[in-house]
């Protein structure tokens, strides 16, 4: 099991303001991806809402991979070119930095092994009723995620499930999350129909207090 470090984030904006944030993260994406080798993914969608113009996108989801915590604190977020991104984002935004921590259970990044852009992604973010309750429900996921996975390899991908991920939180005891990519929202539809899937949600009502779910399309 992966020992990297999980980041999820929401980038949260003044109406009308999106466009002034992506023109001062695209010179930050340029920096981390030519110096920061332990930033290992950084990835965003848009709300679904506003799929039809990300101009007016009032929020934005950030899902973030490094090797280790030092890797994200004393590494990214220290950088001269965040400094310089964080002095250039407030009057875009609503709030400051809105950061959720978490350890992969199990899942897989990128079945493709090509980086393949997807049409949908979902986040789902669960909290438990206590903790034991929590590990019931991630041991249910782990079989989920792994049988998932198996039948992906089999089938050659045809599943069109790119990504797949299963977390429990760092920040408490009671929370869980999936993150899932999907080649097309035909593909995602008949995923989330599956038995498998199906049987996942009805073993663990009783486990769970509340649950949030959104989908995402890319900003590319």
């Amino acid at each position: 099991m992966s020992n990297d470090f999980y980041l999820f984030a929401n980038c949260n904006f003044v109406p009308d303001r999106y466009g002034d944030w992506q023109v001062a993260y695209d010179e930050l994406a340029q920096y981390v991806e030519s110096s920061e080798l332990t930033t290992k993914s950084y990835y965003f969608g848009i709300p679904m809402d506003y799929a039809h113009d990300f101009s007016k996108t009032t929020s934005m989801f950030a899902f973030e991979v490094y090797g280790s915590r030092d890797d994200l604190y004393k590494t990214h977020l220290s950088s001269p070119a965040m400094s310089k991104f964080l002095s250039q984002i407030p009057a875009a935004s609503t709030t400051g930095l809105d950061l959720n921590h978490y350890r992969l259970i199990a899942g897989f990044l990128d079945s493709s092994h090509s980086r393949a852009e997807c049409e949908i992604m979902q986040d789902v973010r669960i909290v438990c009723i206590e903790n034991s309750a929590r590990t019931a429900v991630l041991s249910s996921l782990y079989k989920l995620i792994t049988g998932v996975e198996t039948s992906e390899q089999v089938n050659g991908g045809k599943g069109g499930v790119l990504t797949y991920m299963g977390f429990a939180s760092l920040d408490d005891d009671l929370g869980v999350r999936l993150f899932g990519r999907w080649r097309t929202r035909g593909e995602f539809e008949s995923f989330i129909r599956r038995g498998d899937v199906g049987r996942f949600w009805e073993e663990n009502k009783g486990n769970v207090r509340s649950m949030e779910q959104r989908g995402y399309v890319p900003n590319g």
